[in-house]
């Protein structure tokens, strides 16, 4: 792959894509009899739930029940604007939308407090607390409900026919495909693929988790709320139970049924769910009698639903993907995608020798110093995993810090870069005390860090994980991903420009286009050190960055740590490598059960007998003698 381009930019694809969508609706619309075609604008609706459930659940990771709610608050809210105070519908719809999106972005910090099944269980009791409120209110109609809504009107033209409002939801549900494909692959997208993938990763590669959160759940409240209001301009009455627990479940149905991490697993799931039913209310009563077909239809679903979870996982959007490649390839000729061996242009592996000759060009001096940590200390109840630690990393300068397992070398890099706080103690960088600062607002000063184990993020290539580095160089938001201005077109190509140059100079370029969760260990390490180099740091911790390297592999890497420190960035390394680390550091930092043992120079620390004690071990015989003769030579 020699050049990244843009996934922003509009081509006729896009334009065919949009005809042939609009044509497929058009020709359904013209063709279905009413009841069919009520019947399509209803799955329609369900897609557009499922949608919003994609970009919170799918996307960004996060377990939300909430549709229900703001599915109501649309319904509700276009009905009582233009029922009781006869506002236009268009208006109407956009109100209850904006009203969904402001509730939805108010309670989302709190309710993001929560993980895993205790936020479904908070959604889904938000669900519930709207369907007991719309139920014992007067103002909304209670359990009656409320009717003599008019049909939503376009511009003169009145939604009066199914056919009608089967063109107007779908050609919605196009556009917000449209959005959330395009939202994928732009600088938001990324970084909610990040968050679903590894929180830690994505905070130190800048990105805002609650806010992220935050604007996503608006952004699936608002998609809940403009279904809502269809519905409720479509059916003309709207009651409590069609906004309740039965349709979270329905929509939550459908995500899985269709491919949670899709927005086409929305569409293919509303459909097939509809199709399934309609295939039982056909087929059963004949086998089993009409009074089968309500518990026949939850009995086969639930089936269906436990076979695509354990077989297929990724729905029938996942399935129908794999499908469409394998047909490609054997169309083309092509054999599916082999996993790449590492490569290199590393010539010498002898890192002393090439240590040698990075030192023949001049010594560098390092500059200001860019960190400093004081007094650092952490406690985890009775444990002390780092005692008293000072620390300085200068401009332009090699900091290798070592020490036996458990000696706190991780943990002080975690409170270096925010992602754990101290207990006491302080960290500055710059002239700005970062110690109370979170993981992205560390990465706001240019700090850029890699993990022991690499945090990659699944269904990400490598173009795309290694920008997700790149996140605080850009500035384009959640709207503007989905619907890509010139601007944002801009910023996407000058992203990818800087990508492209980073994959070049660590030898990834190759493997720009390949599932980086598939590349070996130490093409995943390398793929860790390209992310946090595009960001354009001024200092870089990489923590154990040589674990899965060969031999060449580390000698091309101490290479790029030393160009590194020659271009002025400070560099701090945690390592076990003995080797790498003397050929690679300009100074030594020795943590020996959490406190410091020594901080000098590769050769003051080879040689001082404590930190020979507690981590190098005592050399041999054997080993004075060929390093003897290495030296003779």
């Amino acid at each position: 792959m020699s050049e990244l381009r843009s996934p922003l930019t509009l081509s006729w694809r896009h334009g065919v894509a949009a005809a042939v969508w609009i044509g497929i609706v058009l020709l359904f619309a013209g063709l279905a009899n009413a009841y069919y075609a009520g019947l399509g604008a209803t799955v329609g609706i369900l897609a557009l739930l499922a949608l919003g459930m994609v970009l919170v659940t799918g996307y960004a990771g996060q377990f939300s029940l909430a549709v229900g709610a703001f599915y109501g608050i649309g319904a509700y809210g276009s009905t009582l604007l233009t029922v009781k105070y006869g506002w236009y519908g268009l208006v109407a719809l956009v109100l209850a939308a904006t009203v969904a999106g402001v509730l939805g972005y108010a309670i989302a910090r709190p309710l993001f407090r929560l993980r895993g099944h205790f936020l479904a269980m908070a959604t889904l009791a938000l669900t519930e607390v709207f369907y007991l409120s719309v139920n014992n209110a007067g103002f909304t109609g209670g359990s009656t409900g409320m009717g003599g809504i008019q049909p939503l009107d376009l511009f003169g033209f009145s939604l009066s026919s199914s056919a009608s409002h089967v063109v107007v939801n779908w050609v919605v549900v196009g556009l917000v495909v449209w959005g959330i494909l395009t939202l994928r692959k732009g600088r938001e997208g990324r970084a909610l693929l990040a968050i679903r993938g590894h929180e830690a990763a994505a905070a130190a590669a800048g990105v805002n988790i609650p806010s992220a959160k935050a604007r996503v759940f608006t952004a699936s409240a608002v998609i809940s709320a403009v279904a809502g209001s269809l519905y409720a301009h479509q059916y003309l009455y709207v009651n409590p139970p069609p906004f309740g627990l039965q349709t979270a479940i329905d929509v939550l149905m459908i995500a899985v049924l269709g491919g949670m991490r899709s927005p086409w697993g929305a569409v293919i799931g509303a459909i097939a769910l509809e199709v399934i039913y309609q295939g039982i209310e056909a087929i059963l009563p004949g086998l089993l009698g009409t009074g089968a077909v309500g518990a026949g239809q939850q009995l086969i679903i639930g089936l269906l639903l436990v076979v695509i979870l354990v077989v297929r996982p990724d729905g029938i959007a996942g399935a129908l993907g794999d499908l469409i490649g394998f047909v490609r390839r054997r169309l083309g000729g092509d054999r599916a995608p082999e996993a790449v061996a590492p490569t290199t242009t590393q010539t010498s592996t002898d890192m002393r020798a090439l240590r040698r000759q990075e030192d023949e060009a001049g010594p560098v001096s390092p500059g200001s110093v860019v960190l400093s940590a004081r007094g650092l200390l952490k406690r985890y109840g009775g444990v002390t995993a780092v005692d008293d630690v000072d620390l300085d990393i200068h401009e332009g300068e090699v900091l290798a810090v070592i020490g036996p397992n458990g000696a706190g070398k991780s943990t002080l890099v975690n409170m270096l870069s925010g992602n754990t706080p101290p207990t006491a103690g302080t960290v500055t960088i710059g002239n700005v005390e970062t110690t109370s600062m979170r993981a992205h607002e560390v990465a706001r000063h240019r700090l850029s860090r890699t993990f022991q184990t690499p945090c990659l993020f699944e269904g990400m290539d490598v173009a795309a994980t290694v920008k997700v580095g790149a996140h605080l160089r850009g500035n384009v938001g959640m709207l503007r991903s989905s619907i890509p201005t010139p601007a944002a077109v801009r910023e996407e190509r000058r992203l990818a420009d800087e990508t492209q140059a980073v994959l070049t100079r660590l030898d990834l370029a190759h493997l720009a286009d390949r599932d980086a969760k598939n590349l070996s260990l130490g093409q995943q390490k390398i793929v860790e050190v390209a992310r946090a180099l595009v960001g354009q740091p001024r200092l870089i911790l990489l923590d154990e960055p040589c674990a899965g390297l060969n031999k060449a592999e580390k000698a091309s890497l101490m290479q790029l740590l030393r160009a590194l420190g020659r271009e002025g960035l400070a560099v701090l390394v945690i390592e076990h490598d003995m080797e790498f680390v003397m050929a690679s550091a300009d100074r030594v930092h020795v943590l020996n059960f959490g406190k410091t043992l020594r901080v000098g120079t590769p050769d003051e620390v080879q040689n001082d007998h404590a930190v020979i004690d507690a981590y190098l071990g005592v050399a041999t015989d054997a080993d004075e003698a060929a390093e003897s003769v290495e030296v003779t030579h």
